[in-house]
């Protein structure tokens, strides 16, 4: 259960790390030839579709890049050559990215203010779908 609200947490992290990155991005008056994010996630995250719709949505052109370890991840972001707008590793994977300096701090103030109890709703309904699948499919 507590890797399944991880997960259902890192999702919810992306999604609102894209809603943020679209109205930066929209905001920052970036040239039209330099609308790229680049994002790279454990495989199979994020569905398809829902990127398409956010480069629909947005204008954005997604590159969606893949990892199937923290290691893997960890050793491409620490050489360099891709800068990755938006990468997801695991909660350990995070407190040693940090002490590598390969995080930027997060600028909250520039973040539009979503209203808690809109959160609080959005998790529920995730955590609901997800439960109702997961009992579909026959797992428990």
């Amino acid at each position: 259960m507590k890797k399944l609200l991880i997960g259902i947490l890192a999702i919810l992290a992306v999604c609102l790390g894209l809603e943020a990155w679209a109205k930066k991005l929209d905001n920052s008056g970036v040239s039209a030839n330099n609308k790229n994010l680049i994002i790279y996630n454990w495989g199979d995250y994020i569905d398809p579709k829902l990127i398409k719709k956010f480069e629909k949505q947005t204008g954005y052109h997604v590159i969606y890049e893949t990892f199937d370890s923290n290691e893997a991840m960890y050793t491409k972001v620490k050489q360099g050559g891709t800068a990755y707008d938006i990468c997801v590793p695991s909660d350990y994977m995070i407190s040693k990215m940090r002490k590598a300096k390969l995080l930027d701090k997060i600028d909250t103030k520039k973040f539009q203010i979503i209203k808690i109890s809109e959160v609080n709703f959005c998790i529920t309904h995730l955590i609901l779908r997800i439960l109702i699948q997961s009992h579909i499919s026959g797992g428990h």
